[in-house]
């Protein structure tokens, strides 16, 4: 495979805020002179981020990604979105979009959006006042925050070129994989890490409610997904949008993915060398609780008591407290005791504050609407496989078993890919990847060897 992508992949640097990503006119026509189809799935994906680097990714980027497309023979794109562009609304989403409409049915002119959104920024001298406005224009056209807003004003901008034919894939919560490249990979931190790592705390209070759909999807299945749609595209006989989810087909509710998670989480916690986490922690079970009673969750809480403690630990003087005799055997180790409490104390201030906030985003997704996302693109394009293409490119989401999916492939994918990264800790490195790349040192001398994969830089 490896082999196979080296001699058919060509990697070039671009960069997504650039006009033309970055390319002269003519590399560009030169470039995209014979492709047969542009797929783009780079963006920033951050709930908050300053605002205008989302639109310099998540909406320029994907223009000027178009603007390469527009150059191709055919004009055929696929466009990397969100299911969660439905915005601030419950029930179930369609496979559609009324360009210039919003989730609450206001309507506005997305280029203009875009540009007056972009002069009121630049006014703006600081981050959280240029996010406390990208988050209140959001709010009013009802999309809960910049992320979704700025991938939602791209599909509208996108929808209205005749320059270009988009195929717009819709992904929902993007988990670990079931099978490729192998049960449970992940990378970097995703929506369910931060609740399954708080499950495996002390803290057992979880803000969601039960009867929600936690509509997440492994990461393999959006790539057959995707790769479904982008077949459909080269046939000229894709649909507009598809919706790559398991709730409008295999619902999974936050009241089973409690249950589910807290058994691989005892499993887990059975097989560690610390007592109280053998002992202790495998005998708890986490239930869901309401997050605006704060003593339920408990985070804010232990966050205070932690700053409290550090404040003071960092205002001790060990030398007044002791008498000389004791300070002289005792102090110095005493004070070094003292400090590391004290570090301590301020990294898990810094934890529980990042938990905070994560739980803070993820609420209209876990409390505030139950979504259900329509996915009959992509199922009918499944049916049309043969039975030996199904395992390598079926969309086949009713398949999924999430008993043996959430104990055997994502909790413990999760705690090794994404929790480790929560305790600030490092994770593993990708062995197969990094035996190629020695590999190919070893062949050629260099020092670096490029993954086969376009890196784009917003």
């Amino acid at each position: 495979l490896y082999d196979l992508m080296d001699e058919k992949v060509l990697v070039l640097d671009a960069k997504l805020s650039a006009p033309l990503c970055g390319f002269d006119p003519w590399q560009a026509r030169e470039l995209m002179a014979d492709v047969d189809v542009v797929v783009h799935f780079a963006g920033l994906t951050d709930f908050e981020p300053d605002p205008q680097l989302a639109i310099d990714a998540n909406i320029h980027g994907a223009r000027h990604v178009a603007d390469l497309a527009a150059l191709t023979p055919s004009g055929r794109y696929v466009h990397c979105s969100t299911c969660f562009v439905a915005g601030m609304k419950s029930g179930t989403h369609a496979e559609t979009i009324t360009p210039g409409l919003s989730p609450n049915g206001t309507v506005f002119d997305p280029a203009e959006e875009v540009a007056s959104l972009e002069v009121a920024l630049r006014a703006l001298p600081s981050k959280t006042d240029r996010l406390a406005l990208g988050m209140a224009r959001a709010q009013r056209l009802g999309w809960p925050n910049v992320y979704t807003f700025s991938k939602a004003l791209s599909e509208h901008l996108l929808e209205v070129r005749d320059d270009v034919r988009t195929t717009t894939v819709r992904p929902a919560i993007v988990e670990c994989a079931d099978r490729y490249p192998f049960a449970g990979w992940n990378e970097g931190i995703n929506t369910s890490g931060p609740l399954v790592w708080l499950m495996g705390t002390a803290f057992r209070r979880l803000p969601v409610r039960n009867s929600v759909g936690f509509d997440i999807i492994p990461v393999d299945m959006v790539c057959r997904g995707t790769l479904l749609a982008t077949a459909a595209a080269l046939r000229d006989e894709a649909e507009p949008i598809y919706q790559l989810g398991t709730g409008g087909r295999n619902r999974l509710d936050f009241e089973r993915a409690l249950d589910l998670s807290n058994l691989a989480i005892r499993r887990q916690h059975r097989k560690s060398e610390d007592p109280f986490t053998r002992y202790v922690l495998s005998q708890l079970s986490a239930f869901s609780a309401d997050p605006d009673r704060e003593y339920t969750l408990g985070v804010q809480q232990t966050r205070r008591l932690m700053e409290a403690l550090r404040n003071t630990l960092k205002d001790l003087d060990v030398q007044r407290l002791l008498p000389p005799a004791t300070y002289e055997r005792h102090g110095e180790r005493l004070r070094t005791q003292v400090r590391d409490w004290s570090t301590d104390a301020r990294n898990h201030v810094r934890k529980l504050k990042s938990v905070e906030d994560m739980l803070r985003q993820f609420r209209p997704f876990i409390w505030d609407h139950d979504y259900t996302f329509e996915t009959e693109a992509a199922c009918a394009l499944t049916t049309r496989l043969d039975r030996d293409e199904l395992p390598l490119f079926g969309f086949d989401v009713d398949e999924l078993d999430w008993r043996r999916y959430y104990i055997d492939v994502q909790v413990p994918g999760l705690e090794t890919w994404c929790i480790p990264l929560l305790r600030g800790e490092k994770i593993p490195t990708d062995a197969p990847l990094a035996a190629r790349a020695e590999s190919a040192r070893q062949k050629t001398g260099e020092h670096l060897v490029r993954p086969a994969a376009a890196r784009l830089s917003a």
